[in-house]
């Protein structure tokens, strides 16, 4: 049992020896007799006793700890506990297995079924999300930086140039960007880098063009993945300085850069030609020295609108980049066994009374991710569904990943949730805005039909669920009565 509900069976149990008209209703009484009954109790307050004379007046003038006032909120929140767990418990009887649902009302978890972890697909992304808005300033701006040994004289510079990579994932050309399926796309404009170096008077540029990515490492891709991600590009090949996602090709087929960081500066200086600049360089990959100046800098969106992207659209090669990029602001390993542990270790600090995730990488793709719906549920009622992290959530009928989903369902434009997706694998977890309130929740089904639409169902039929329950005073119980429409 949770501490919060033994403290809450502690707490009636006391208010039952005491005051027999609370004793009187019981748990397995109908949800509307509980709030009638919630709502009459009218009694004085309840004091502990001073345990000396000379505390009596200190005590009888400090705000009392519990007042029978506050006993109809009580057994509300006791109320509704219950009735949402019989319902529930029913509700999800014959899910796929393994699967769990928790759902939180006013800050309290009032339902959780199924206590094991299990996989939760792109839903990791929750905790990818969650790791880099608190490891990192929400308002920082990723820099990639263009340095310089050489001056720019009478238009002409000959010497060497390094673009130095900061792990931005979002730098896009204008055309990469628009052959995305949902516009516009968040991104950080290849275009501008050119355009900034061709106002700085350049009309020639000879010697050396070199990329450093030595921010992260150079691992493409996670090593745990099987190889059919790689081959369909789930992910884009991961650097520090990288350009489309590493995408060479997307307008017929899609096609993978083997050296991400040397295409990015290949693509800079053919930029720079269309621009009308004489550009004869030799192409390399190293680390810049120091003691260099910058001449020019490309930034990103904020990081907040980073993740945001990351969680509306589930771009998986962003949240690997980011999750590199924990890995080297916490623990100084740009890697993803580096950023995996850093963001594992973060978000349970956040949560420590959660059973700790397994983090193995940041999209979701690996099956050896592991979390339980609790976990989920708790992160997002830990942020706040005003907070940056529910900002990105997609929206039902409106944005990213369920864009195109619950149109004609109650939950369009109510339901802001992240959406997962692997064989087998069905996960939605966000939260649901009723007309009194909001309702937080994280569903993951494991074991689902490879065919068919049987977990997409489910997760319309929770929704409409959710819709109906109450988020207010004892009063508001009654609603729970209603049959589901």
């Amino acid at each position: 049992m949770r501490p919060l509900r033994a403290a809450l069976v502690a707490l009636l149990t006391a208010a039952a020896g005491l005051l027999p008209t609370v004793a009187a209703v019981r748990m397995s009484a109908s949800a509307n007799d509980a709030a009638e009954r919630a709502a009459s109790l009218r009694t004085p307050a309840l004091l502990i006793a001073p345990d000396a004379a000379a505390q009596t007046e200190s005590r009888i003038s400090a705000p009392p700890l519990l007042r029978a006032e506050r006993a109809p909120d009580v057994l509300w929140r006791a109320a509704q506990q219950h009735h949402i767990g019989e319902e529930m418990t029913a509700f999800s009887a014959d899910w796929p297995t393994p699967n769990c649902l928790a759902i939180w009302i006013g800050g309290t978890e009032v339902f959780a079924g199924g206590a094991e972890p299990v996989i939760p697909a792109s839903v990791q992304k929750l905790i990818t999300a969650a790791a880099a808005l608190t490891v990192m300033d929400p308002q920082e701006r990723l820099v990639t930086q263009v340095l310089s040994d050489a001056e720019i004289v009478d238009g002409t510079l000959d010497g060497t140039v390094w673009v130095v990579g900061g792990g931005d994932p979002l730098i896009m050309t204008q055309s990469y960007a628009d052959s995305h399926r949902r516009q516009p796309q968040l991104r950080t404009p290849m275009e501008k880098l050119a355009d900034d170096l061709v106002g700085l008077g350049i009309e020639t540029f000879t010697g050396r063009l070199i990329a450093d990515e030595s921010r992260h490492d150079t691992v493409r891709f996670p090593e745990t993945w099987p190889q059919r991600y790689v081959t369909q590009l789930n992910s884009g090949p991961l650097s520090a300085l990288n350009l489309n996602d590493g995408i060479t090709g997307y307008t017929t087929t899609l096609s993978a850069a083997q050296h991400p960081a040397r295409w990015f500066v290949s693509t800079l200086a053919d930029l720079l030609r269309v621009r009308g600049v004489s550009v004869d360089v030799e192409i390399a990959v190293s680390a810049a020295p120091s003691g260099l100046t910058e001449i020019a800098r490309l930034t990103s969106p904020p990081l907040a609108e980073i993740v945001q992207q990351m969680l509306r659209e589930s771009d998986n090669t962003t949240a690997e980049t980011l999750l590199r990029e924990i890995g080297l602001r916490s623990a100084g390993q740009g890697s993803t066994p580096g950023g995996a542990a850093a963001a594992e270790r973060i978000v349970s600090d956040l949560l420590p009374d959660q059973m700790r995730p397994a983090v193995v990488d940041g999209s979701g793709l690996d099956r050896q991710n592991m979390v339980t719906c609790s976990f989920l549920a708790a992160l997002l009622n830990h942020f706040g569904i005003e907070s940056n992290y529910a900002t990105g959530l997609p929206t039902a009928a409106r944005t990213g990943t369920l864009s195109h989903r619950f149109g004609e369902h109650p939950a369009a434009g109510r339901l802001h949730a992240k959406t997962g997706l692997l064989n087998g694998v069905n996960a939605l977890a966000g939260h649901v805005v009723t007309d009194s309130g909001t309702v937080t929740f994280a569903q993951v089904l494991n074991g689902v039909p490879t065919h068919g639409r049987l977990g997409l169902e489910l997760q319309e039929s929770l929704a409409a669920q959710l819709l109906r329950y109450p988020v207010g005073d004892a009063a508001a119980l009654q609603s729970l009565a209603r049959p589901v429409s």
